[in-house]
């Protein structure tokens, strides 16, 4: 970009910050996770890559809550297969779009611990792009983190600051990949956590 002045956007992997930190026992509040990125890195844009089920209300509802937050929303629409799982492709337009904003943004956030997206974040990284890695350590690709190197920083780092006080939440819905089961693992979990406790 012509324009020398410092320009940040956040992307956000929803299923693999969600899945991440259910995984980890938490879950992340949104409103505190986008007060974050604009109040610690002057996020300019924080957009949300997630997939939609058109029928799920809970989760549509849960999507305006987001945009009332600040985020853009960039929603994929979830297709059932013949044997019953569910995905979006939210890793091609995520991609898509890092490419299609490059000329908007010299810093850039990225949350997501995803393998698939190392072509891409090496291409920024040698395009002398200034970028940052935020994910959970235990769900993200070994390659990402060698490539990012000490700008990795670990979500559960974060937990104090963009953790949620309510265990389960809504937001588990807004996942991509195959996300009934999952969300069943979490709650599950969580139950037999609350139980102990």
């Amino acid at each position: 970009m012509k324009n020398k002045k410092r320009v940040t956007y956040a992307f956000i992997d929803a299923t693999n910050i969600i899945y991440g930190t259910g995984g980890a026992g938490w879950k992340v509040d949104f409103k505190k996770l986008i007060s974050y990125l604009k109040g610690r890195y002057q996020a300019l844009k924080v957009l949300y890559y997630g997939g939609v089920d058109s029928n799920n209300q809970k989760q549509l509802n849960f999507y305006k809550k987001l945009k009332s937050f600040g985020y853009e929303l960039r929603l994929v629409p979830v297709k059932t297969f013949k044997d019953g799982k569910k995905k979006a492709d939210v890793d091609s337009r995520m991609t898509f779009e890092i490419m299609l904003l490059l000329n908007q943004y010299n810093n850039a956030i990225f949350m997501t611990g995803d393998g698939d997206f190392f072509w891409v974040f090496e291409y920024l990284i040698q395009t002398k792009i200034n970028v940052k890695l935020i994910a959970n350590s235990r769900s993200t690709a070994r390659e990402l983190k060698q490539l990012f190197k000490q700008h990795f920083t670990d979500l559960q780092l974060l937990r104090h600051l963009v953790a949620k006080k309510n265990e389960v939440d809504a937001f588990v819905e807004s996942t991509s990949r195959g996300y009934g089961k999952s969300i069943s693992r979490v709650k599950n979990s969580v139950k037999k956590k609350n139980n102990n406790v």
